[in-house]
Formats: C-alpha cells, sequence, structure tokens
C-alpha cells in the first residue's frame, strides 16, 4: 500500500473497545450485547451508529455502545457528538463510572476544553492527577497569550492541502509538500503528496505554488522537504522508491541553476528500515537532524529526534555517519518530530507531544550552548499552539518571520493551508546575516563547483559550510551578525581564497567574484586572515584558522610545494622590514610544520617593502602591502 507521509506523521490509534469487550458488556440484555456485537463488525459508520442505538432503546445501560458510538463520531470528526455520547454516561449511576469521565476528561482536554477536562478527571478518581496536572498547565499557558496575527500565503496555496513549509534563509524562496487531491472535507484514496515550489517576486508577492516537477516528484509521495540555508541542497522523504531502504526514506537534490539534480538516496546508515522523516540540514553544512522510530528512542519506543554528521565532497554530494539520539532534554518518553534548525544553528524547533503543552503536538525550542548542550524546551506558547496539531514549522534567517500549517486558524474551504507570522521577540533565534558571490575560473571566466567556508576567527568553529552553484557559480554564506569570520574558497587543482568579514557594513553592496587560478608554478594566493603582534614576528591565535586551512590545502595537493613570503609596507628601514618578514614568514612555515607539512615541501622568504601591491602612501594601500603569500614553487 502506497504510504502517505502526513499520514504516517500523525497516525494515532482510536480507542476502539477491545475485542474481549463482548465477553464482560456491562448490559444483562441479550439482544443488546448480540446487536453491539454486530454495530463493532459494521465498516459503514452512520450504519455502525444507527446499530447501536438500536442497542441503547434495549438497554439504556449499555455502556460499552455509547463508547463506541463515541469512538466513530470521533472518526467522523464529530468533536460535538463524540463528547455527548460520553457525558450521557459520565454519571455515578452508570458502570465503569471512572473509565468513562477517564475517556471524556481526554475528550474535553483534546479539544481545549481545560476546565472541564480537569473536573472531569476529578470525578473519575485519584488516580487520574497526572492528567489533571496536565490541564494546569494548558490553564496557565492559555493566561499567558503571544502576539499572533497569521497571514494566508493565498499564492503559495493550493486548493488542495497544503503543508510542512520550507523557507530558504534568505526569504525568497518556500516550498511545501502538497496532498494532490485531498480537499477539505473529503476522503481520497488516490490522493498523493508531491513538493511544491514558490519564489519571491520582486514586487514582494509570492508567485503561485507549483509542483516542482520531475525527476523530484513521482507518481509516489514525496513531500516533507526543507532546504539548506542557503537553496543549494533540498532534502525530502520519498516512500516505496525501488532505491528506498525502507518505507519512507530521505532522499537530497543539489540546485544546478533552475533545475535540481536527480534524488540522491545516501542509504545506510542515514536511512534504516524503520521510519525516517523531516530533515533538517545545519547551517554548518555538517549536521542533518530527523526524526526516526528506529531502535534508540528516549523511552525505548517511539519518534525521536537524530542527528547524523555531514561531510561534503567536492562536487557537492553528501556522505552521513551512523546517527545519534539527541537524547534528553529535546527527546521525551513520547513523541518528538518535525525539527528545524535554525541558520543560527542554535535554535531547534520541533515538534512534542512529551513536553508541557496545550494537548497534541505542540511547537517547541531549544537552544544549545558552545559546548553542545541543549536548554530545557520551551513551549513556543498559545495561540501558535492549540489543542490541535501543530507540526512543520520554519524561521527565516533574520528570526523575525515563521511559517506553519494549519487547518484551524481560517475556516475558509481549502483545508491546510500555510501561513506566515511574526514571531514574538522572545522566541527568536539569533539574527543572522549574509554575504553572497561568484566563483569562477580565473582563466576560462567560466562557473565553478567549489566548496565556501565560513568560520569564526576566534575559535576555528564552522559556522557555514556549502557549495557554489555548478551552473552559475553563485553562492550565498551565512553567518550569525556577531563575532569576527574568516572565510575560504578551495577546489581541488585550484589555489584556494581566503577573505575575512570584518566590515560588516559592506557585505550587500555588491556580490564577491572570487577568481580561483590553476594550480602552476608561480602563481601566488594571499593569506588575509594572518594576524601578528604590532611590529613583532609573534602570530596572533586568531590565525590558525587559516593556517589550518593552508595545511589541508597541501595535504589535498600532496605534489604542491610552496614558499611562505613575507611583505612590509614602506614604514621604517629596509633592513628593518627585511628582518621583519623573513622573522614572520619562518614564524608561518614553522606552523605548517607543527600541522604535519613535510619540510622538503615547504620554504620561506621575506621581501620586505621590495614587492608592493597597492600605494604606500595611505594607510589603506600600506595594510594592503603587509600581507602574507603562499608562492606555489614546485609541482611534483
Amino acid at each position: 500500500m502506497k504510504k502517505n507521509i502526513l499520514f504516517l506523521s500523525l497516525c494515532a490509534l482510536i480507542a476502539f473497545p477491545s475485542a474481549s469487550m463482548a465477553q464482560k458488556l456491562t448490559s444483562k440484555q441479550k439482544k443488546a450485547r448480540q446487536i453491539f456485537t454486530e454495530a463493532r463488525l459494521i465498516p459503514d459508520e452512520k450504519e455502525k451508529i444507527k446499530k447501536l442505538k438500536e442497542s441503547i432503546e434495549l438497554d439504556n445501560e449499555l455502556v460499552e455502545s455509547y463508547w463506541l458510538i463515541s469512538a466513530t463520531y470521533k472518526e467522523l470528526g464529530d468533536e460535538v457528538n463524540t463528547i455527548i455520547w460520553l457525558e450521557k454516561v459520565c454519571k455515578p449511576k452508570f458502570k465503569n463510572f471512572d473509565r468513562t469521565c477517564f475517556r471524556l476528561g481526554k475528550e474535553y482536554y483534546g479539544t481545549g476544553q481545560y476546565e472541564k477536562a480537569r473536573e472531569t478527571f476529578g470525578k473519575a478518581g485519584n488516580k487520574y492527577t497526572q492528567w489533571q496536572e496536565k490541564c494546569n498547565v494548558a490553564i496557565d499557558i492559555k493566561k499567558r497569550p503571544v502576539p499572533f496575527t497569521p497571514v494566508n500565503l493565498t499564492r503559495v496555496n493550493t486548493d488542495y492541502d497544503d503543508y510542512w513549509p520550507s523557507i530558504t534563509a534568505d526569504g525568497k524562496q518556500i516550498s511545501t509538500t502538497v496532498l494532490v487531491g485531498q480537499r477539505e472535507g473529503a476522503r481520497s484514496l488516490t490522493a498523493q503528496e508531491d513538493i511544491y515550489h514558490s519564489a519571491l517576486l520582486a514586487n514582494g508577492e509570492w508567485s503561485k505554488g507549483e509542483p516542482i516537477g520531475a525527476p523530484t516528484n513521482t507518481p509516489q509521495n514525496e513531500g516533507a522537504q526543507s532546504f539548506s540555508v542557503d537553496g543549494r541542497y533540498m532534502f525530502f522523504i520519498a516512500c516505496d522508491r525501488a532505491s528506498s531502504v525502507g518505507g519512507c526514506d530521505i532522499y537530497y537534490s543539489i540546485r544546478r541553476g533552475n533545475m535540481w539534480s536527480p534524488a540522491i538516496n545516501p542509504g545506510k546508515p542515514l536511512n534504516s528500515q524503520y521510519w525516517e522523516t523531516n530533515p533538517s540540514f545545519s547551517p554548518a553544512g555538517d549536521e542533518l537532524f530527523f526524526s526516526s522510530n528506529r531502535p534508540g528512542a528516549v523511552g525505548g519506543s517511539g519518534k525521536d529526534i537524530w542527528r547524523s554528521k555531514v561531510f561534503i565532497a567536492d562536487n557537492g554530494q553528501l556522505a552521513f555517519s551512523e546517527p545519534k539520539n539527541i537524547g534528553a532534554p529535546v527527546n521525551t518518553s513520547e513523541e518528538e518530530f518535525s525539527p528545524f534548525i535554525h541558520a543560527d544553528n542554535k535554535t531547534l524547533y520541533f515538534s512534542s507531544t512529551g513536553h508541557d503543552g496545550l494537548g497534541g503536538y505542540d511547537i517547541f525550542y531549544s537552544r544549545r550552548d558552545d559546548s553542545g548542550v541543549w536548554s530545557t524546551p520551551r513551549n513556543i506558547g498559545y495561540p501558535i499552539n492549540t489543542h490541535r496539531e501543530e507540526i512543520g514549522f520554519c524561521v527565516n534567517a533574520q528570526g523575525n518571520k515563521a511559517y506553519l500549517s494549519s487547518n484551524g486558524i481560517l475556516k475558509n474551504g481549502r483545508g491546510k493551508d500555510i501561513y506566515e507570522i511574526d514571531l514574538p521577540e522572545e522566541l527568536r533565534p539569533e539574527p543572522m546575516d549574509f554575504f553572497e558571490g561568484k566563483v569562477w575560473d580565473s582563466k576560462t571566466q567560466k562557473p565553478i563547483q567549489a566548496k565556501i567556508e565560513v568560520y569564526k576567527l576566534d575559535n576555528d568553529k564552522t559556522v557555514f559550510q556549502s557549495v557554489s552553484d555548478e551552473v552559475t557559480g553563485e553562492f550565498q554564506a551565512f553567518l550569525p551578525t556577531a563575532d569576527e569570520y574568516g572565510y575560504t574558497v578551495e577546489k581541488k587543482g585550484y589555489l584556494f581564497v581566503s577573505g575575512n568579514l570584518q566590515q560588516r557594513d559592506s557585505l550587500h553592496t555588491s556580490k564577491k567574484v572570487v577568481d580561483l587560478r590553476a594550480i602552476a608554478v608561480g602563481e601566488k594566493v594571499t593569506l588575509n586572515n594572518i594576524f601578528f603582534d604590532f611590529d613583532k614576528s609573534n602570530l596572533q591565535s586568531v590565525s590558525y584558522s587559516e593556517l589550518k586551512r593552508v595545511a589541508r590545502f597541501l595535504r589535498i595537493n600532496s605534489k604542491v610545494s610552496v614558499e611562505l613570503a613575507g611583505h612590509t609596507d614602506n614604514v621604517g628601514s629596509r633592513d628593518y622590514n627585511m628582518r621583519l618578514s623573513q622573522a614572520r614568514a619562518k614564524e608561518v612555515a614553522d606552523y605548517l610544520l607543527k600541522q604535519g607539512v613535510p619540510p622538503e615541501r615547504v620554504s620561506y622568504k621575506g621581501y620586505g617593502p621590495d614587492q608592493p601591491i597597492a600605494d604606500n602612501a595611505t594607510d589603506e594601500g600600506r595594510a594592503k602591502n603587509r600581507r602574507t603569500e603562499i608562492v606555489i614553487t614546485k609541482i611534483r
């Protein structure tokens, strides 16, 4: 049977009476018991209800018939009658009074009637105090509402059910899962899920949501998609494909110009014979968060949030480590899924039934500190969360806009729709900034797919990692608004390019054009993140991050030998500057040797003020002249 991604994520058992119930019915009327037994086997819900009412006419104390009528109405989505038929028998004169009141209390709770639910659980007895506490929590959350003004994205939404929104960090592309063929108030056995896409137009409006088409969409189900922050990768779930490891697996595609690559199933260990869903790729490009019911869950079973380490190859393809459960306090003995890791790489939004909430799946968030420890999750608040199911929550890079799917915000006859909300200040993640550019071959001026990495200068922590577009050479890199960063652009066979992002005001003034030069004897590159103490040759610790990448470049290009060339401005005597540049070049060379680079591949030389690249008459020019370069001296 073709699996439905949303159905699998939300399926729950309805409290039907068990098969053994017929042997312990509360009625002594043989005919009433017989009619009840016959009714249980009727597939048509309306006929079943009619038959059960006949049993009650014979014996109005046949509690099990009331239960089954209530459960059948619940299956039909009729909340009013679900409750009415339990209210009739939640009275002391009826047998199984406590069990009936417990059922009724759960229905009150499940429809947001928390005061009634608390009172009804109290009638059911002391063993349900835990449920009374759930009601107290929900009542308290509702007393502290957060600002909430949802905007229906009418052009993004279709006439069918729309859910699982995913927004690129720049807020210019949005994708959704559409249950094609599923309309409001109707059931369809032929409906199937496809991925749709919409782009933000110059006038601020969204383009009409359209299917992304083949090869990603197929006659099977595809959905629960998410973008990498730069829109270069799209992860999604596909079911029942020939390449599947389990029923529903994680796939990914790489954006190439205006097209997506054929879907790639990375196989094991990321995918398993169990169920994987809701992939969310970290902005650092080194982690994939997802939900799975594989063994190892907190509490022993059920859906938990997992994490796999990711490795990006030069061609953009990804490799994944053995997934690990992220554990408590995020995961609980109940269910957690629908994770979304924000572009700040700290804030994780997810849905859970196991934390204090309003019933069903609520949206929570947790933040991890620099040591990787997650904070105690917090409920995102009412009325964003309700007594219904809140899933598929994502936030833009700035942290001010969030997107979610709901079928309860507006009763507009369209079923589930995507909404945009202004995220309240206290719920926002760390805002992100970005810079963008193109990578070219300096000789041919043709686009190159290269790796881009942004890292913190003070601790070498990668904050962004991706590849440029294979067709256009374009890239968009994201970073938190605080701190100072270095970046590298590299590809095997080429000299890498480095830079720093200390002038934050200039990030968006123009696109950076990165010219990569093929490795050849005599070619050189300036190391833009090498810093020395004033008037000394001592390397500052912020230089180590870039030098580690120089060492990596030499390991990857193992036939290359280089010279470390030191340069100064013309302030001071030539002899002094020659000695200073020589000492600084040696300091850099010594660091590379400590990183394991063979000494026969590294030499050094100080050139003092003799090879300026800018006018020494200005501060800016002198700063450019004070530099360290690597020069290709030999290729074996």
